[in-house]
């Protein structure tokens, strides 16, 4: 537990302080504790091994994204979609998926809409990361309509996949769109630590049991 309070620290600090500056060694180190070291104690408490590969491939895309280089940016991308695809394989293969309901098929048609919606406002301005992005959008919409399947605790899973959704469509705008808004990277930040944090939560329940 000490681990994780020094990662939720490191997070109050990164994102009162450093979300928004500019690239720095230092900035990288809090930015990818914050992830690294809960990770180190959830792995001490038994959670799944998958899940815990999900959050170390997504602690070392926080590093690649925290560096100030195209070759890092493509980097992080593959290790956030390396992330989101062990996430699913977790979901899938820890609980017990039951029909689906109603809840999922709301969600599924409201992030096959959002998914979408991103041909129109994002294709454009990805350039050569255009190919790279369309996947990536693919992996983590589906990795939020898999968290929408009855039978998983939705309360943590879901909701935290979809905090992973709205982080990343304003993560988007920084990175294409050239948004400077210092909320958007607070916004960033904070949605997606919460997403982590949920998604544990949520493969917790496997480890409690």
């Amino acid at each position: 537990m000490i681990l994780i309070a020094l990662g939720a620290g490191l997070a109050v600090v990164y994102g009162g302080w450093f979300c928004w500056r500019d690239p720095s060694w230092l900035r990288s180190a809090i930015k990818t504790g914050a992830v690294a070291l809960p990770a180190i104690a959830l792995g001490q408490m038994g959670v799944p091994g998958v899940a815990l590969a999900g959050l170390w491939a997504c602690a070392l895309g926080d590093y690649l994204l925290s560096r100030p280089a195209e070759l890092t940016l493509k980097a992080g991308i593959g290790a956030f979609a390396l992330g989101h695809i062990l996430y699913v394989v977790g979901f899938v293969s820890l609980f017990d998926p039951g029909r689906p309901d109603l809840l999922f098929w709301t969600v599924t048609g409201g992030l096959i809409a959002l998914g979408a919606s991103t041909e129109l406002w994002l294709s454009a301005h990805t350039g050569p990361l255009r190919p790279l992005v369309r996947i990536y959008v693919g992996l983590i919409l589906g990795m939020g309509i898999c968290a929408a399947l009855p039978g998983l605790p939705r309360e943590f899973l879901l909701t935290g996949a979809l905090s992973f959704v709205a982080s990343d469509l304003i993560l988007s705008t920084l990175i294409f769109l050239g948004w400077t808004a210092r909320w958007a990277s607070y916004a960033v930040w904070g949605l997606y630590w919460l997403a982590q944090a949920l998604i544990m939560a949520g493969f917790w329940q496997v480890a409690a049991a």
